[in-house]
């Protein structure tokens, strides 16, 4: 079986477009290696990334992942088992909606801030599926 995660951290510092291709490049070669897929996502400070794979070398990725100096607070939002990949097709896809884009996608009110997305997402795992289902809608675009 396949495993999927969920994970959200805070950017250390605003990261720029060149700094995020960067990080899109190394993620892409990384994963490539380990045959995970996912998407990245990145809003008003905050990363949300989806990876897939076996589920060792996703935890042994999010071990790695968290040692990075470039965030912190990295706390997982979701995990389950599943049959196939929703990101077959993505080393690593690439997301930079609005804040209201993805409070959208949430199905949350615009008022609602980041922060109280990631805290809803956390407490109701039907929020991570949700947000999941509409990612990947937005990346098979």
């Amino acid at each position: 079986m396949l495993w999927q995660l969920i994970y959200s951290s805070k950017a250390e510092l605003p990261m720029s477009e060149a700094a995020l291709q960067e990080i899109l490049v190394d993620a892409r070669a990384g994963n490539e290696k380990r045959d995970i897929t996912g998407a990245l996502v990145y809003v008003d400070g905050v990363f949300v990334q989806i990876l897939e794979g076996d589920r060792d070398d996703v935890n042994r990725l999010l071990a790695s992942i968290a040692n990075d100096s470039r965030h912190r607070s990295l706390k997982v939002l979701y995990e389950a088992e599943v049959e196939q990949r929703g990101f077959a097709s993505w080393r690593m896809a690439y997301l930079a909606p609005t804040r209201e884009q993805m409070l959208a996608w949430a199905g949350l009110p615009a008022a609602t801030t980041i922060e109280q997305l990631l805290a809803d997402i956390s407490r109701d795992a039907s929020r991570g599926a949700q947000i999941l289902g509409n990612i990947l809608r937005t990346v098979a675009g």
